[in-house]
């Protein structure tokens, strides 16, 4: 962000898509596939130097986009990968769940 602010002057930035993927496992029980703590630590990790670069540096962001809100079918990847805050159970009529994610992303959002 502040190479950002440097080089091109302080413009509004607004981060979109991301995020991480995990490999989906098709052996691995939806209890277990909710427990998403690599993805908290990725975003917790980009939000805490995110928001030190607003608050410290100044830099102006004023959003933050997580890819993706739910697991879906990805070009590149079809559904192989799985990077959403929601586990979708493609063998049960799509139902979602959300993984620790979503309740670590609450919990950031009230106290930062």
């Amino acid at each position: 962000m502040n190479y950002i602010k440097q080089k091109y002057g302080n413009l509004l930035l607004i981060i979109t898509e991301n995020g991480m993927d995990d490999a989906n496992n098709a052996h691995i029980s939806i209890k277990d596939a909710l427990k998403d703590e690599k993805r908290i630590k990725y975003h917790n990790d980009h939000l805490m130097d995110l928001l030190a670069a607003i608050k410290e540096d100044g830099c102006n962001v004023r959003g933050y986009f997580v890819w993706s809100l739910l697991d879906n079918w990805e070009w590149a990847a079809g559904y192989t990968s799985r990077f959403g805050l929601y586990f979708v159970d493609y063998n049960d009529k799509l139902k979602r769940y959300p993984k620790n994610s979503v309740q670590w992303f609450k919990n950031f959002l009230t106290s930062n």
